[in-house]
């Protein structure tokens, strides 16, 4: 357990830092662009979705799960990213102009073809990345990681301050994953050049056949919002959606990210030697969801506040809609970790059937509030119940290989509920004092005081409750060099 805390405090380490770089670059974007170019890059991002889940079909994961692997499985990883790649950066490049087409707009046509660049940059990425992944090698990922974004960052802010609009976020993508690739290589113990192979090709072709069916399906469901609004409403909707989800997505896909990078191997890892899960699996909803649902809380009533300090006043409309999305991720938080234990497991099987049966039912869901309503509070709606039914839906899957204990569960999620109420109380206050359906925002410096104060509140509310983290050793270690805490 050891090496898995130190892997995930690493882990949480870089994406502090991520997330403080990505806020960075974010903040000034939306002040270099419009909401229209942002909304156009989106829906770029969203056509070519589904190549991009082709291009990975699961190679990483395939590398770090397998039991035995050897040189052979490496090779022919190699050779199926570079085979993938190749062809859909043909293909995307092609059909470039009909998707311009499509939606009216030329300027579509040169953003996707700079994007299709990836397509040809990534095959070097992805070995190197699953490889430092399995041997929990997080140190090194750290470093690869923050200097890729760094620079990739600083490209796209320097693009747009000159003009290169929707396409400075195309070429500052490409330049973070060249430099990605390089660095992760360079990290690598062993690095040897290998050729490309295809012997183990069944093996692979097994497992990544799986894993991108279900990943297809899932990558619809999630770009569905951006590609039905843009046709129906235009990009700058799709901006605004995007925006609302983006203060969720601080929590459910940045800061989720670092646990799922240390989750899914530290799970694979527990399975071949024979451990059980479940106990790993129900401290870590625990950890999660006391986290995440005062966080979701926070942002849902200072919405409108934190929209206006981070991105500007052009962008008050998406404030609405992110309670909405805040209420989904606080839903969210209980199961994001099923779907990697299963995994672990191998039971690909059962990840590809939830995904199949599921993920349709959310784009159906969302398209048909989007056609339907032609409103955005509506797609947010649909958001919130797909999550609400993806839930119950997840631990019934799970019980099938790994049983669930809901007595457990139940009783943690309880404890994550006090401290939530908790540390919350004071900020809910204020927000009923200043009125919940304000159209100004409080001062920034009213705020912080605000933010300041849930989070001692929430320290206190820990160890007031006694919250399963405080048993954690590493909480342990960090509570005794408080003063106080002797």
């Amino acid at each position: 357990m050891t090496s898995v805390r130190r892997a995930l405090a690493l882990s949480f380490a870089e994406r502090y830092v991520l997330i403080a770089i990505a806020l960075l670059s974010n903040i000034l974007i939306a002040r270099l662009l419009t909401p229209e170019q942002i909304g156009l890059y989106s829906v770029s991002l969203a056509v070519i979705g589904i190549a991009q889940v082709l291009r990975d079909f699961g190679i990483g994961n395939f590398l770090i799960q397998e039991k035995n692997l050897n040189e052979a499985h490496i090779r022919t990883a190699f050779g199926f990213s570079l085979l993938m790649g190749g062809g859909l950066f043909v293909v995307v490049y092609l059909a470039a102009p009909f998707a311009g087409s499509f939606y009216g707009n030329d300027r579509m046509v040169q953003t996707l073809r700079i994007s299709a660049l990836n397509f040809l940059v990534l095959p070097f990425c992805t070995i190197s990345l699953a490889l430092l992944r399995r041997d929990m090698a997080f140190n090194q990922l750290v470093k690869v990681n923050l200097v890729a974004a760094s620079i990739g960052s600083a490209t796209t802010i320097g693009l747009a301050y000159l003009g290169f609009g929707p396409n400075s976020m195309a070429i500052g993508a490409v330049v973070g994953n060249i430099v990605t690739g390089v660095s992760a290589w360079a990290a690598r113990t062993d690095r040897k050049l290998l050729l490309p192979g295809f012997s183990e090709w069944r093996t692979l072709l097994n497992f990544g056949a799986q894993n991108s069916a279900a990943s297809i399906v899932t990558t619809i469901s999630m770009d569905i919002n951006d590609l039905v609004l843009g046709k129906i409403l235009g990009f700058t909707p799709v901006a605004m959606i995007s925006r609302a989800k983006g203060l969720m997505n601080l929590f459910h896909q940045e800061l989720m990210g670092a646990v799922r990078n240390v989750a899914f191997p530290a799970f694979a890892r527990a399975h071949r030697d024979g451990e059980s899960l479940e106990s790993r699996h129900v401290f870590s909803v625990s950890t999660v969801t006391v986290i995440a649902w005062p966080f979701y809380g926070f942002t849902a009533l200072f919405a409108l506040e934190i929209l206006r300090l981070m991105f500007g006043p052009q962008w008050d409309e998406a404030a609405s809609l992110v309670p909405i999305f805040c209420l989904a991720g606080t839903v969210a938080a209980t199961s994001n970790l099923v779907l990697p234990a299963i995994l672990a497991v191998e039971r690909i099987d059962l990840v590809t059937k939830f995904e199949l049966i599921f993920q349709p039912f959310r784009a159906v869901l969302i398209v048909g509030a989007a056609m339907i309503f032609k409103s955005l509070l509506a797609c947010a709606i649909a958001f919130l119940i797909a999550f609400m039914i993806y839930t119950p839906f997840v631990y019934t899957i799970k019980e099938r290989c790994i049983p669930n204990d809901y007595h457990h569960l139940y009783k943690n999620l309880w404890a994550s509920s006090k401290v939530t109420l908790f540390t919350l109380a004071f900020p809910t206050a204020f927000a009923v004092h200043l009125g919940l359906d304000r159209n100004t925002p409080t001062s920034p410096i009213t705020l912080m005081t605000a933010a300041a104060l849930s989070t001692v509140s929430w320290f206190i509310a820990l160890i007031v409750f006694k919250h399963p983290v405080t048993a954690d050793p590493l909480f342990r270690r960090f509570t005794t060099k408080l003063p106080g805490f002797a």
